[in-house]
C-alpha cells in the first residue's frame, strides 16, 4: 500500500516520535522508512572549505541520524539533506523519494500526548506534496497498536479517499474503522423561519440526510466500518471522541497544479487537540498504493 515513507528527525523527541509511528504505519501498510536529517545551509554566506566541512558535517550527522534510529529500534534507510528550510527540504526530499507519506512530530509546546502542529510540523503540512502524519508528544515512550481507525467524513472526495485508506488499514491489520459525519446545529436567523419545513432544513431532516448519506458510504464493509452521526460543532467533535482512537484520517482540500495539502479550519483544529496520531490525505497527490517512479538522487546514505 505505502511505497516509501518519509520521516523528519531532528535528534529530538519528536524525531523519535515520528520514527514510531512510521513503524506502526508500515506495519499495517507496508513500504520503506526513510529518515531524514535536515541541516541548514546557505550558499551565500562564505565559508572557506565549505565542501571539506560539509563532508565532515554530514558524516557526523549520518552517525547520530543512524543512532537515533536504532534506539527507536526501526529499520530506516537514513538521508542527510541541506536547505535554508526544512521543511523545503522535506518537501522536495518527499518527491525525489516518490513517498506517499511524511511522518513529522508535533511541537513539544502543547499538553502532554496531544498532537500540537506548530513551526515546522504546521509548515510541513502546508504544501505537501503527500499525504502527512503527525505523532503525539511522546508516542515513542510506549507500545502502539492501530487497531481503531477514525475517518472525518463529510461526503466530499477528499473524505471518501480517507475513508477508503482507513478501510484498507483495517482489513491489512484486523483493525476497524469508525466514520463519523458530523451535521451542524441548526439555529434559525428569524423565529418565522422555524414554521416552514426545510427553510432552513430541520436538524433531524439533516440528521437523517448525512445517515443515508454515510450508510451508503459504508455499504458492503460495514463488517469493518462503524458509521456515526453527531451534531455539533466538526473538530470539536472529532476532537472530543479520538481518546479512543489509535489514528485519525482527514481528507484535505487540494491547490495548485500539484493538488498539495492546503489545511481547513477542521484539519488545523484537529491537529492541535487530537489525543491521537492524525493522518491528512490530500486530493490527488500521491495516493497511497500508486505506482513508484525511478529511483532517488538525493544526498542520501544506504542503511
Amino acid at each position: 500500500m505505502f511505497n516509501r515513507i518519509l520521516v523528519g528527525v531532528d535528534g529530538r523527541e519528536g524525531g523519535r516520535d515520528a520514527l514510531a509511528l512510521a513503524a506502526d504505519l508500515q506495519r499495517l501498510g507496508g513500504g520503506e522508512i526513510v529518515a531524514v536529517h535536515v541541516y541548514l545551509y546557505d550558499r551565500t554566506v562564505p565559508f572557506p572549505d565549505v565542501e571539506g566541512a560539509g563532508v565532515v558535517l554530514q558524516e557526523d550527522l549520518l552517525t547520530r541520524l543512524e543512532a537515533e534510529i536504532r534506539a527507536v529500534g526501526v529499520a530506516a534507510r537514513p538521508v542527510i539533506a541541506r536547505d535554508l528550510a526544512p521543511t523545503r527540504a522535506l518537501h522536495a526530499a518527499a518527491e525525489r523519494e516518490d513517498a506517499d507519506l511524511i511522518v513529522v512530530g508535533s511541537c513539544h509546546r502543547g499538553g502532554a500526548d496531544r498532537v500540537l502542529a506548530g513551526d515546522d510540523a504546521a509548515n510541513t503540512l502546508h504544501g505537501s506534496p503527500c499525504a502527512v502524519a503527525v505523532a503525539p508528544r511522546g508516542y515513542a515512550g510506549s507500545a502502539h497498536e492501530l487497531r481503531s481507525i477514525g475517518v472525518g467524513y463529510d461526503g466530499s472526495p477528499e473524505s471518501h479517499r480517507a475513508l477508503d485508506l482507513a478501510r484498507r488499514l483495517a482489513e491489512r491489520g484486523d483493525a476497524y474503522v469508525r466514520a463519523t459525519m458530523v451535521v451542524q446545529p441548526v439555529s434559525p436567523r428569524w423565529a418565522i423561519a422555524a414554521r416552514y419545513p426545510g427553510w432552513p432544513p430541520s436538524e433531524a431532516s439533516a440528521r437523517r440526510r448525512a445517515e443515508a448519506m454515510l450508510e451508503r458510504a459504508v455499504a458492503g464493509v460495514r463488517d469493518r466500518v462503524t458509521p456515526e452521526v453527531a451534531v455539533g460543532s466538526a473538530w470539536k467533535t472529532l476532537a472530543s471522541s479520538s481518546g479512543d482512537l489509535d489514528l485519525l484520517i482527514l481528507g484535505a482540500r487540494g491547490y495548485g497544479p500539484l493538488r498539495r495539502i492546503m489545511l481547513g479550519s477542521t484539519s488545523t483544529h484537529l491537529l492541535r487537540e487530537a489525543a491521537c496520531p492524525v493522518l491528512v490525505l490530500p486530493r490527488g497527490a500521491g495516493a497511497p498504493g500508486h505506482a513508484p517512479r525511478a529511483g532517488a538522487d538525493a544526498v542520501t546514505q544506504p542503511a
